[in-house]
């Protein structure tokens, strides 16, 4: 009996550890206390301007190891912006809506660091590493700044390559924003 209850909550243990591990975002500095519980709308920013891959410029990376074009990365950069937007506003609850407008109460700057499309053979995920930067509308200062560990971009456990697995990535980091507001 005794062993079945040890067992038992030696599992719940790991199985918890493994669920709070999930979160790939860290406070780094300030407070996120402005978005939690007050609604009001939020503009949301992608920044690729100082992306790299495999220690290359955005540009060289899509081109020369991806096989493709910035004009194909283009073309999904609306679509990811949609992914992150929709699973947003499914998930904060009672924090701001992404409005995408100047006359958001917040801004929200991602600056994306590093991006990887995973493998062609379908091996490997999509990810990114980089920020994201919380503004109040009119100020220059961030009032709260998060780090973006590597996010992968997975469905039920797999990692997705390509840009479906990019778009799946900031379906994720959402999520992932939103339950930082809420647990920190």
């Amino acid at each position: 009996m005794k062993k079945t209850i040890l067992t038992t909550l030696l599992m719940l243990f790991v199985c918890l550890s493994a669920a709070a591990g999930d979160n790939t975002t860290r406070l780094q500095s300030g407070t996120l206390s402005p978005l939690k519980g007050k609604g009001g709308t939020i503009h949301v920013i992608m920044d690729f301007s100082r992306t790299r891959a495999n220690r290359k410029p955005l540009e060289q990376y899509i081109t020369e190891d991806y096989g493709s074009d910035m004009e194909t990365f283009r073309r999904y950069e609306p679509e990811m912006l949609e992914w992150f937007c929709e699973r947003w506003n499914d998930d904060i609850e009672e924090g701001p809506r992404v409005k995408n407008s100047d006359d958001a109460k917040f801004t929200l700057n991602i600056v994306i660091k590093t991006l990887q499309l995973g493998t062609k053979s379908g091996w490997a995920g999509s990810s990114i590493s980089g920020y994201a930067e919380f503004y109040r509308t009119g100020e220059e200062e961030p009032f709260a700044k998060v780090e973006i560990l590597k996010s992968i971009g997975t469905r039920m456990g797999s990692p997705i390559p390509g840009f479906p697995g990019l778009k799946q990535v900031f379906s994720d980091l959402a999520e992932n924003l939103c339950d930082l507001i809420y647990h920190n």
